[in-house]
């Protein structure tokens, strides 16, 4: 028996891992595009970024373990096609692998600008190692920068290069940051600590020209003004790396279509993580999660289908984001919410509950890790809530939660 995973982000690197967890002891070739060691992506716009996070400690596992756990990891190798009939995945080296089980874990591309300007130098985007270690090596000769995006990756890099000492500028396409993702709430809070730290954040001013000639040197915007800048950060969300799987013939819809136990439309092929799209029991709808939870949640999903241990995927989407002393911390989803209670502790510690009429959806937390957590072991139990209870903080929390779900 063998399983070739394709791609070795948290969620490739998690499924070898978990299929030696349940007694895989077949061959397990692990591929990853990258030339480094499998890494962990949240710190690349945040202290990977700042330089205050060592190199060995971005890895996810070191070296030695791979081979320990008897894990042919392929460092800078990419797949170019898949042969289903055959079972056989051709490499760009020329080598022709072949296999039992396949596992995609492809990931995301990031979204790039199509623009006047959108490929001068000193335009940079945040999604692998080297374009971390890129943007990090041009900073000792940056002063003004400006991000295009206001969603998590575009305000993470704002606070890590506003703690840099660069003058940091956010252009919107919209009246406020993280607009489809977070209630007005949320956003005006962090737009203030934004603020406060001296990044201006520029709403309805979406990117029109990256102007310069042989190197960026501003941002014209659709409100009519030049913003200065030295480098360029885009940050305009990313799409499911699906095109192996489409080229193949497996089902996509906005990521490669899987059932609940991670299996494509070809029984031998799964696939796991940013790429792919799944139906969720509890939102009743089909979803793509870009999440380091999902990706790793996923794979164990796959892992132990493809062990004759077969468990319906079901857990619940959870993020985080980390900006300044802030730290924000997500669980479900709260795409068509219709009301929210506010959980105001202090001036930084806040905490949004989403609901659709009755029933709680999401939470949104800011530096509230209680709200958080007791929200993500409740969120699926729980009958009607209490909504004044849940405004007052003078009422236990952790009370108003156990009492509904009779623990």
């Amino acid at each position: 028996m063998s399983c070739i995973i394709i791609g070795a982000s948290h969620a490739g690197v998690q499924a070898a891992i978990n299929l030696r967890g349940q007694g895989y002891e077949g061959e397990i070739t692990l591929i990853s595009a990258d030339a480094v060691l499998p890494y962990q992506r949240p710190p690349l716009s945040k202290a990977f970024l700042q330089d205050t996070l060592p190199e060995q400690r971005l890895w996810l596992r070191p070296e030695n373990f791979y081979r320990t756990k008897n894990i042919d990891l392929r460092l800078n190798t990419r797949v170019t096609s898949i042969n289903r009939e055959q079972k056989e995945v051709a490499l760009d080296s020329g080598e022709t692998l072949t296999y039992h089980t396949l596992i995609l874990a492809t990931g995301a591309a990031v979204n790039r600008l199509s623009i006047a300007g959108s490929n001068l130098p000193g335009i940079h985007y945040l999604r692998d190692h080297n374009d971390t270690v890129g943007l990090r090596a041009s900073l000792p000769d940056v002063d003004n920068v400006v991000v295009i995006g206001g969603g998590y990756i575009g305000l993470e890099a704002a606070a890590s290069l506003a703690k840099l000492g660069k003058n940091v500028t956010v252009l919107l396409n919209q009246e406020r940051p993280l607009r489809h993702l977070t209630s007005e709430v949320v956003s005006t809070h962090l737009t203030t600590l934004h603020q406060r730290h001296g990044v201006t954040i520029q709403p309805l001013a979406g990117a029109q020209e990256i102007t310069g000639e042989d190197h960026v040197t501003g941002v014209l915007a659709s409100n009519g003004q030049h913003y200065p800048a030295d480098i360029v950060v885009v940050g305009i969300g990313v799409s499911p790396a699906q095109n192996l799987a489409q080229a193949c013939g497996l089902d996509v819809a906005n990521g490669i279509v899987v059932n609940e136990y991670m299996q494509t439309s070809d029984n031998d092929i799964y696939a796991i993580g940013d790429c792919v799209s799944f139906y969720h029991p509890t939102y009743k709808k089909q979803l793509r999660i870009e999440s380091v939870q999902n990706a790793t949640d996923q794979s164990k999903t796959a892992a132990m289908a493809i062990c004759g241990k077969r468990i319906s995927y079901e857990a619940m989407p959870w993020f985080w984001s980390d900006q300044y002393d802030a730290k924000l911390q997500i669980v479900g989803l709260s795409d068509g919410y219709t009301d929210t209670v506010v959980r105001k502790e202090s001036e930084t510690s806040i905490a949004v509950f989403y609901f659709l009429n009755e029933r709680l959806i999401a939470v949104e937390a800011i530096n509230q890790p209680k709200s958080f957590m007791i929200a993500r072991k409740h969120i699926q139990d729980l009958p009607e809530l209490d909504k004044t209870r849940l405004a007052d903080i003078n009422q236990d929390l952790n009370l108003i939660f156990t009492e509904l779900v009779g623990a």
